[in-house]
């Protein structure tokens, strides 16, 4: 590992597998939030965490919000998701020897736009409710809610999503947020700041929302968007909300 000076502040570097693998602690039902603007890589590395986070016994669900998602698609086929257009799904029979997947991707169907919305608003409400259900049975998960402005205001899921936030935590159901803007997101995206356990901040090039990442950081305000404007294309500064053994987690994640 590298460190990197930034105005006075010493910032430990650490490859982005390497992060996920060793430094990445998590615990069921612990919120993720990932922030930044589109093309920043927030997918891309929740995937890379996802590998070393879902399991068969706490899998990953992935709610998909729109027609095309390469980096969605080739990174479920990558760890072996199943993939469905609806919710709930049947168990395969092959499941009965090789086991449930770690994680699914939840892809309603597009292609009519005038059933599109209506349609993929009904099937992610369906996988946020069952999870819910399923959590107060005890059964762990990880939501993974990519477009979650999309999900908030256009499907109209900002009730279920900050019941989530909430609420199922305590039954071992995680939620991880993707941002692209730390205002003006629906309630779901400014809860989920308040509310996660792990925060990936991208550059972005509005002062306004590096400010606003110090505000939600936990830390040093200015220390954060110092680093926040520094960072390289697909860097992320992870933060680890509250302290482990007394001490700030803090670090650059790199892109590779």
């Amino acid at each position: 590992m590298a460190t990197r000076t930034i105005e006075t502040w010493e910032v430990t570097r650490i490859p982005r597998r390497d992060f996920a693998a060793s430094y990445f602690w998590y615990e069921p039902g612990e919120h993720v939030v990932f922030a930044g603007p589109t093309g920043t890589g927030k997918t891309q590395l929740c995937f890379v965490l996802l590998e070393f986070t879902a399991t068969p016994d706490c899998p990953a669900y992935v709610i998909v919000s729109k027609p095309r998602d390469p980096v969605t698609e080739k990174e479920g086929k990558r760890l072996g998701y199943r993939f469905t257009d609806r919710w709930p799904v049947e168990r395969k029979v092959q499941e009965a020897w090789d086991g449930p997947p770690s994680g699914y991707i939840i892809w309603p169907k597009f292609g009519d736009i005038d059933k599109d919305i209506p349609r993929a608003a009904a099937v992610s409400r369906a996988v946020l409710s069952d999870r819910y259900t399923q959590g107060v049975r005890g059964k762990k998960g990880i939501l993974v809610c990519d477009d979650t402005v999309v999900k908030s205001k256009i499907f109209n899921l900002d009730r279920e999503m900050t019941t989530h936030i909430a609420m199922a935590k305590a039954m071992s159901v995680g939620s991880w947020f993707f941002v692209q803007r730390p205002t003006d997101a629906g309630k779901a995206a400014l809860w989920s700041y308040g509310n996660s356990e792990h925060l990936f901040l991208a550059r972005d090039p509005d002062g306004r929302n590096r400010d606003r990442y110090g505000e939600i950081g936990g830390v040093d305000p200015k220390q954060v968007a110092a680093i926040t404007e520094q960072l390289g294309q697909h860097e992320f500064l992870y933060i680890k909300r509250g302290k482990v053994n007394g001490q700030q987690v803090m670090c650059i994640v790199e892109a590779k």
